[in-house]
């Protein structure tokens, strides 16, 4: 893991200022020499906006539900977390987690939710990457400095593209009047800080 990249891109999400986080990552990769991870410059997963946004309603209206029959908790905020994509390179995919309680100084309480999604969500769009990852591992190609550094940066920028799509997916259903963007959406991947807030 490339920490003190993680530190300064985490510092653009921070501020909600992904497309800053984005740019400087691709920047980063483009000056490695080349390498299979190069072909995620330019890549995104706005392709998915749709999928995600019915994911997310399907989760809030089952919650919504739970939540109305508890009279002790009151739904409070979501949490996405993407599996760990770079090792589990047969499926990427995401599952949502709701909350009654959000911490302030640490994300500690990510652990304490309430409810979950019964069923994932299959990230599409990124799988010639996840042959790149297989093949780093059963080749054992992450002793050659390129690919390892490659290989760094391209896994924080899979995540910020993941951020992206959230961002999209919330501003769309916002102006569409859905009440689930009334609660702020937490978003990483599995064992990483580089998480993102949706406003």
């Amino acid at each position: 893991m490339n920490f003190d990249l993680e530190d300064k891109l985490n510092e653009y999400v921070k501020q909600n200022e992904l497309d800053s986080a984005i740019q400087i990552a691709e920047t980063e990769l483009s000056k490695i020499p080349q390498t299979d991870f190069h072909q995620l410059i330019g890549m995104n997963l706005l392709h998915m906006e749709s999928d995600l946004d019915k994911y997310i309603s399907k989760f809030y209206s089952i919650v919504k539900l739970k939540y109305a029959l508890n009279f002790e908790k009151k739904l409070k905020a979501f949490y996405c977390e993407m599996n760990g994509f770079t090792i589990n390179y047969e499926r990427w995919f995401i599952n949502l987690f709701s909350f009654s309680k959000i911490g302030q100084e640490d994300y500690d309480w990510l652990a304490d939710y309430d409810h979950l999604t019964k069923n994932d969500l299959t990230i599409t769009g990124f799988e010639n990457l996840q042959k790149v990852y297989e093949d780093v591992y059963k080749n054992k190609k992450y002793e050659i400095p390129e690919i390892e550094q490659a290989y760094e940066v391209a896994e924080l920028l899979i995540i910020l593209r993941l951020q992206e799509l959230f961002r999209k997916t919330y501003q769309i259903a916002k102006s569409n009047g859905k009440k689930w963007t009334e609660f702020a959406m937490f978003v990483t991947a599995h064992d990483y800080e580089m998480i993102y807030k949706t406003n």
